[in-house]
């Protein structure tokens, strides 16, 4: 309770701030837009995996705990989920934005469930996933994994599998084992030649060990991928779209405060992992690495002349192209109409954030 009257009397501060600086057009309309996202209700927010500390999860995770939702009177909740399930659930109207591993995860999420799932957000302009070798591997390209042992985690993610497939090779030419849990070591142990992991975490646990290996990452040889794609309906951008601009525009905020304040972002993001029970065995020290990897990651392939986290069209349609290639998705759908950038676009004016919003 003194937590929400804390958030409430933030959120009349800036309103005040505002009104001084505005005429009363200018005033009446922000106090419209905060009662017209009171009515909306609750809106909630499902994550693609936990409360971890990773890009697309983490930065609705601060927005909230450093109250910007609060500031645009949007009564916002975090729920944990898990990808790709958890765009059954925006699909369903059980809850109203997400977050997905891959823009091609999104779009075969759409057509699998015929849902009208829409990118807001694009942070990860490649894949996060990549192979790890031994140290002594001969693999030196994707196209050097033919005859070799791979450890299968379920499935081959799509990301390398458009890597396999632009290689010139046949996924079929290399052998495959499932494996069971997610100990890379353990795994490595059982004398596999590669071992697909997630950059910001696999690489890490080796390395904190003294594991020496090499790795294979989609981003050297070109691969066109994403990850950490931000996700509503096309029915709430019909019926609520101021809503989804505001949403969006503290999105962008959280991002930027977790970026500048990594330390502060994991500890919020740890709140929410130990109020749930940590059923993850999360460690503060893993989710740190995870998160400097990941907004590495961002930060360095970002356009410097435009705002973060705006969808880059270009790059989306080729991971698509790539994964029809590979015979991830079998025909090409209408992947256009799965993308909405503009409310990013409009929440910069250049590449500094307008808040709180027009």
């Amino acid at each position: 309770m003194l937590l929400r009257l804390a958030y409430a009397a933030v959120a009349a501060l800036v309103l005040a701030s505002f009104a001084a600086a505005c005429g009363d057009d200018e005033i009446d309309a922000t106090e419209a837009r905060c009662q017209a996202n009171r009515d909306a209700g609750k809106v909630n927010f499902v994550t693609g995996f936990g409360f971890t500390a990773s890009a697309g999860i983490i930065d609705a995770i601060v927005a909230d705990a450093q109250g910007y939702f609060e500031e645009l009177c949007i009564d916002f909740e975090v729920q944990p989920g898990f990808a790709p399930s958890n765009s059954a659930l925006v699909i369903e109207g059980q809850a109203q934005f997400g977050n997905s591993g891959s823009f091609a995860e999104l779009v075969a999420n759409n057509v699998a469930g015929e849902g009208d799932l829409v990118a807001l957000l694009h942070w990860g302009r490649t894949a996060i996933e990549a192979i790890v070798l031994p140290a002594d591997s001969d693999v030196e390209a994707f196209s050097d994994l033919c005859d070799k042992l791979i450890g299968i985690k379920g499935d081959l993610p799509p990301s390398l599998q458009a890597a396999v497939s632009m290689s010139g090779i046949d996924r079929s030419c290399f052998d495959e084992i499932l494996l069971d849990g997610f100990d890379p070591i353990a795994h490595l142990d059982l004398g596999l030649d590669a071992l697909p992991v997630y950059k910001s975490n696999e690489p890490n646990v080796l390395t904190a060990n003294g594991v020496p290996f090499k790795m294979l990452d989609p981003l050297d040889f070109g691969v066109p991928s994403s990850f950490a794609v931000t996700f509503t309906t096309q029915r709430m951008i019909d019926e609520n779209p101021a809503l989804v601009a505001d949403v969006v525009r503290a999105l962008i905020r959280g991002n930027q405060f977790a970026t500048a304040n990594p330390e502060i972002a994991v500890e919020n993001a740890f709140e929410l992992i130990d109020a749930a029970g940590n059923p993850m065995f999360l460690a503060m020290e893993a989710e740190r690495n995870r998160w400097q990897v990941e907004s590495r990651l961002v930060a360095d392939l970002a356009p410097p002349d435009q705002g973060a986290g705006i969808p880059d069209v270009a790059l989306l349609g080729a991971e698509i192209d790539a994964q029809v290639n590979a015979g991830v998705l079998e025909t090409k759908p209408d992947w256009q109409s799965m993308i909405n950038g503009s409310f990013a676009v409009d929440a910069y004016d250049g590449t500094t954030l307008i808040w709180p919003g027009p």
